[in-house]
């Protein structure tokens, strides 16, 4: 497992010393912090592949921080494993319920705690649940968090964004840039969403460049408005001067004629279901106002568009 950051957060400062000495040896990158509030600040510009915490810390506790860590769908995913003094069974059922993926006791052997790393991190690499150049949630966790949200009967919008001329692009620029810009949409949309829904919101990548974000339907609009706006101003730098001056691109169409592609543009489309139960039906109105957008006479740039039947 090579060139993978652990932090790890510990108030006694040994025992980030010897851990990130040994780790260092495997090829890890390893950072130590003393606190759950410093975690947080890290957290908020920097994701490691996995966090070692203890569970007595002053202040924040490691018990408050893992729940912080797994309530923020920026975090949620991250690999947790507790190093704790306190071996008493209730402990590590709690630490568990939490969302912790492992328990560690101290004193520890670092032979076995470098092999559940290892595990944790190569069982992370193998699911299927994340899309593996985003590492968002797929389809079936999309689902899954939308079927919860009808259940509970909580008032939700759902948007769909799909970029429009992606194709043209990965034809001219390669799938290399093509996954760069990809992985730019994912950045934008979790900005946009962190900024305006807190933690209350769901990121999911469908495939492709289609993704979905779940929102309170009065903090969706904002961060719509928003994401069309950033990825208007920011899409240009993802080209050449001399594509970027005439505004498009020249390739061949489906049917193998050349055309001119205009610069990428997203379609954000969200609607409100107030009484739909079904998520297919759902997904299926969402694709028709998507289409519906994509097809609107003289558009130019990004479009955030609500569908305001429902």
């Amino acid at each position: 497992m090579l060139n993978k950051t652990v932090l790890v957060v510990d108030d006694d400062p040994n025992v980030g010393i010897l851990i990130s000495a040994v780790l260092k040896k495997f090829n890890y990158s390893v950072v130590a912090l003393n606190s759950g509030e410093e975690v947080l600040r890290f957290l908020d510009t920097e994701k490691p592949d996995l966090i070692l915490m203890d569970l007595r810390m002053p202040g924040l506790d490691g018990y408050a921080l893992c729940k912080r860590i797994r309530d923020n769908p920026d975090t949620r995913d991250l690999p947790i494993i507790i190093l704790s003094g306190v071996s008493e069974i209730d402990v590590k059922v709690k630490t568990i319920e939490l969302g912790a993926d492992d328990f560690i006791t101290k004193p520890f052997d670092m032979g076995e705690l470098r092999a559940r790393i290892n595990r944790i991190l190569k069982r992370k690499s193998m699911d299927v649940s994340l899309n593996p150049l985003t590492h968002l949630p797929g389809s079936p966790a999309i689902e899954e968090h939308v079927l919860k949200r009808m259940a509970t009967e909580t008032p939700f919008a759902f948007a769909y964004i799909d970029a429009d001329n992606f194709k043209a692009y990965n034809d001219v620029y390669g799938y290399a840039k093509g996954d760069a810009v990809i992985k730019h949409i994912a950045s934008i949309l979790s900005d946009a969403a962190k900024a305006h829904a807190g933690h209350d919101y769901f990121l999911g990548h469908v495939g492709g460049d289609d993704f979905v974000l779940v929102a309170k339907p009065e903090l969706l609009e904002a961060a719509g408005e928003e994401i069309v706006k950033e990825f208007d101003r920011t899409i240009g730098s993802f080209y050449t001067e001399e594509d970027r001056r005439r505004g498009y691109i020249v390739t061949l169409d489906r049917k193998n004629k050349t055309r001119n592609f205009p610069i990428i543009s997203l379609t954000v489309a969200a609607i409100i279901p107030k009484a739909l139960k079904h998520y297919g039906k759902l997904v299926q109105i969402a694709a028709e106002l998507k289409h519906y957008a994509k097809e609107l006479p003289d558009r130019r740039g990004s479009l955030y568009i609500k569908d305001r039947r429902l």
